[in-house]
Parts: structure tokens; C-alpha cells; sequence
């Protein structure tokens, strides 16, 4: 791997079964929001905290990101769960990428759903992944009823940075106030449209349209391969 200077790197991982509107849509907002240089959409092999019904071949939803990305330089479909030693775990995951970055020139933000900050507690090696790198979790309106400090490790929970409820400007200041060097886990709200892969599927499964959804390429794809059930 092609070892890269400077750079802070998002990592974007997922099922992506399939890839959506509301990925893409996080995906740019967080990048615009951190400056990042790239993001890395990392398809799941097996992913060992989600159930495996409905989901198809990696092969069908990895084309699906490749076609959804097209034309988007900073945005980079990745295989990289399959490097030796092939892993399904986000630590590995992370060491691999780290793998291309220079020592103290670079960085890594491991993007996530709110949905995932409520299981991190339990993923391999947390607290380890959690105090390495960056996190920025996208949480959606009600997280707050959750006492934080209950579903982190505890080593983790001093480099919470809640920015939920703030407009763009006030986070890209709280994020330029952080000290260089130092990883923090970002909670954020970024607006993002309310779509879900299941109720993609659903749609898809009955015969019905998902244009507004995912990207006309991904459609496309959809169609001609008969995937998800569509008649």
C-alpha cells in the first residue's frame, strides 16, 4: 500500500446492502466537516454484530459502491476486510488502514451510526479502537436519553466530544479547538435523509420503485441483476 503523508482519512464501513442516498449523504457532510482527504467505504464480509438474512454476495454489493462513488475522487470503495489476514473485525480493519499512513502525519476517523455507539461497548478490542483513533458517531434525535458514560469504556469516555444540536460553523470550531494529535470520538447530527437498506429491500422485494433512494447507477444495477427479490 502506497504510504500517504498528511492525510486524514475516513473510514465509512457497512453492509451497504444495498448502498444509499443516506450513506453518500454522511459520508460528504462528515468529510466537508473534518476536512477529511479521502473515505474509505469499507464493505463488511461477514459482519459479526448484524444478522445475515437478506444479505446478498459481497460481490453484488460491492459493485453497488463502486457504481455509487463513480466520479467522486475522495470517496473510495474498499475490500480491505479481505487483506491478509482477512478479518470482519473493525480493529483489524483500522490497522490495515493505518498500515498507509505515516507515522504522526496523518489521521483516521472511523465514521458510525448512533445505532452502533449503543453496542461499541461490546465490538472486539473497544477500548483499545476506541482511544486510537477517531470516532465520529452520526446520532439521530432521542440518542440523549442514553446515559453515554454506560455504553462506552471507560478509558474512552473522557474523549467524548458531544456537538449534537450545534450548526456547522460552531462544530468546525469546536473541532479546530481540539490539540493536534490527540483522537476524540465526535457526536454529531448530520441531517442526513431517513432511509434504511431494509426498507429499500422492502420496497424492491414488492415490486416497487427505489429511484429517490439510491443513486440512478445503483438502480440500474438492481435491475439488471434481479437482486433483492424484484419482479
Amino acid at each position: 500500500m502506497h504510504r500517504l503523508e498528511g492525510i486524514k482519512l475516513g473510514v465509512l464501513g457497512g453492509t451497504f446492502n444495498p448502498i444509499h442516498f443516506g450513506h453518500l449523504h454522511i459520508a460528504r457532510y462528515i468529510q466537508q466537516l473534518f476536512s477529511l482527504s479521502q473515505v474509505h467505504f469499507v464493505v463488511a464480509t461477514v459482519p459479526p454484530h448484524k444478522p445475515l438474512q437478506d444479505l446478498i454476495a459481497l460481490t453484488h454489493r460491492y459493485a453497488m459502491v463502486s457504481l455509487a462513488v463513480s466520479g467522486m475522487p475522495a470517496f473510495i470503495p474498499s475490500l480491505v476486510e479481505l487483506d491478509p489476514q482477512p478479518s470482519p473485525f473493525s480493529v483489524d480493519t483500522m490497522k490495515k488502514l493505518e498500515r498507509g499512513i505515516k507515522k504522526d502525519q496523518g489521521a483516521l476517523y472511523f465514521i458510525a451510526g448512533g445505532d452502533s455507539l449503543l453496542e461499541v461497548k461490546t465490538w472486539r478490542e473497544s477500548e483499545k479502537l476506541l482511544t486510537s483513533y477517531n470516532f465520529v458517531f452520526v446520532v439521530r434525535r432521542g440518542i440523549e436519553q442514553f446515559d453515554l458514560k454506560d455504553v462506552l469504556p471507560e478509558k474512552a469516555v473522557v474523549r467524548l466530544r458531544d456537538l449534537t444540536g450545534l450548526g456547522r460553523v460552531q462544530m468546525r470550531r469546536r473541532i479546530a479547538e481540539e490539540k493536534p494529535g490527540e483522537n476524540q470520538i465526535y457526536l454529531i447530527n448530520a441531517d442526513a435523509p431517513d432511509i434504511s437498506a431494509t426498507q429499500i429491500r422492502r420496497l424492491l422485494k414488492d415490486g416497487r420503485s427505489v429511484h429517490r433512494l439510491v443513486p440512478p447507477a445503483v438502480c440500474e444495477y438492481i435491475r439488471k441483476v434481479h437482486l433483492y427479490g424484484g419482479r
